[in-house]
């Protein structure tokens, strides 16, 4: 029996900041699986800025989502109908592509099959996935901070950056964290253990950088780009280290891949940039989750020092694109979530 899947498509192509008229909800008929196929009811689905490049026509890592297309993502759900022996009926599964929908048939190796015990599931969206192999990349991948060190991280409300503060800290780093407002910025410090937090909107981020640093930065996580990435390059000390995770203040413009005006001075400083994303780390991505799982283990046991994972939930599909406008305009705190 054909299955009714609502899907959220891309409707527009956005100018500037989206709005709801880019997106449109539609009604897809799914038929039943076919010889290794599944199909899947979503339980979670994951909200990440990454996703606003693929709704332009710029190209690059992630494509660009046809018009009319649904649009890709992290999705959780539930097998309802198999016909492949490797997931029966009620296996949990990831997909990296098939968010923005309720439904989807897809070839069962094309999943990963997830443990409904090892930790509340939607944490495979979050902590113990693309999120938390995102920060360890940038953390201990490339910048591998060394105890004593002063680092800054940008966006850290954010579900990346406030994972980043955390290892920073774990490290024995000494960090600087920024954020847009002065409720997130004392739960960057007092909840998160940042030892200074800026808001960007209402501080001079440079002054205050040169402030609590008169010395330099020994390392960045930069997550912003823009004019936020050109007043690091400025705040660096001789040797630091950036690693450079992605430009979230340049998506809603013409050329997300501008660089910084002043990229002299990392000549002048010796100052390494490094770019990465999670993909490079998905190798190592048993090896990395299971780090975070043991550092959570070892802090339930001492009960202190958890990892703080928060999570803002959006009920609903048709909340999606709402949830994903907040999400560009910074008004959620840690990993955005929607919950079907």
């Amino acid at each position: 029996m054909p299955v009714n899947a609502r899907q959220i498509v891309l409707a527009r192509r956005p100018k500037g900041p989206p709005h709801l008229d880019d997106f449109a909800l539609r009604d897809a008929a799914l038929d039943a699986p076919r010889a290794d196929e599944v199909l899947v009811r979503n339980l979670w689905l994951s909200l990440d800025p990454y996703m606003r490049l693929s709704m332009s026509d710029q190209g690059g890592l992630h494509g660009t989502v046809p018009l009319g297309a649904p649009l890709p993502g992290g999705a959780l759900g539930e097998v309802i109908a198999s016909a492949s022996a490797d997931l029966p009926v009620g296996s949990l599964v990831l997909s990296m592509a098939h968010g923005w929908r309720d439904h989807y048939l897809a070839p069962a190796l094309q999943l990963q099959p997830l443990s409904p015990a090892a930790w509340p599931i939607q944490r495979s969206l979050g902590l113990y996935g693309l999120t938390g192999i995102t920060a360890w990349g940038g953390i201990h991948g490339v910048l591998k901070p060394q105890p004593g060190e002063t680092l800054f991280v940008g966006a850290a409300a954010g579900a990346v950056g406030s994972v980043a503060v955390q290892l920073a800290k774990r490290a024995g780093a000494r960090v600087i964290a920024c954020a847009g407002s002065d409720e997130k910025c004392a739960w960057i410090t007092c909840t998160l253990g940042a030892d200074h937090a800026i808001n960007y909107r209402r501080e001079n981020l440079g002054a205050r950088l040169d402030a609590l640093a008169p010395d330099g930065l020994a390392a960045a996580f930069d997550n912003v780009g823009g004019e936020q990435l050109e007043i690091l390059i400025d705040a660096m000390a001789p040797h630091g280290r950036i690693a450079l995770c992605g430009a979230i203040a340049l998506y809603d413009g013409a050329n997300y891949r501008a660089g910084p005006r002043n990229l002299f001075a990392a000549i002048e400083k010796h100052v390494s940039l490094t770019g990465f994303n999670a993909g490079f780390y998905f190798g190592e991505a048993p090896r990395i989750i299971a780090d975070l799982a043991a550092a959570e283990a070892e802090a339930e046991a001492e009960a202190e020092g958890a990892l703080i994972h928060e999570e803002t939930i959006v009920n609903g599909l048709e909340a999606m694109p709402q949830g994903f406008i907040d999400l560009l305009a910074g008004a959620s705190r840690g990993k955005m979530l929607v919950r079907i």
